[in-house]
């Protein structure tokens, strides 16, 4: 996993086909609610190669590997659990307290999206040493970048 590193293309490849994926597995299960019991082992396996495609991108572009995934886990599970947690305290306009979950549900989508176009706007540490005519790193064949 050290050596897992994803460019802009295959970044975008990747991460663009795990949302359809995810996105086509939630609709499945919103309207066939039968497949639930086997969708949902999919869905979480699926958060799970997300979180390793962002942390190898993460790992191109210079940053801790760990942030990218400990992000997306931040995001994905641990963020949607708090919002539940705390929807007593946030005022619901029905009868139903689960009536607002929907609309926390975005706050997670949200943020997602943001990490996920910043992974892949951000240039390669590598890209960047070529232009700047860096000097060898000895890690992979990765150059440093040199500064006048």
């Amino acid at each position: 996993m050290r050596h897992l590193r994803f460019g802009r293309g295959a970044y975008w490849f990747a991460a663009i086909t795990l949302i359809v994926l995810k996105f086509g597995g939630v609709m499945v299960m919103l309207s066939a609610p039968q497949t639930y019991g086997i969708l949902h082992h999919v869905d979480t396996a699926l958060v799970i190669v997300l979180a390793l495609v962002v942390g190898g991108r993460f790992a191109d572009i210079g940053w801790p590997r760990w942030l990218g995934i400990t992000m997306v886990f931040l995001i994905t599970l641990v963020l949607p659990l708090a919002l539940f947690f705390a929807q007593p305290r946030i005022p619901v306009r029905g009868q139903n307290p689960l009536d607002v979950v929907p609309d926390l549900a975005w706050i997670s989508t949200v943020l997602l999206l943001i990490l996920l176009i910043v992974a892949g706007i951000k240039r390669s540490s590598s890209d960047l040493a070529d232009e700047d005519g860096g000097t060898g790193a000895d890690y992979d064949n990765r150059k440093e970048p040199t500064f006048p």
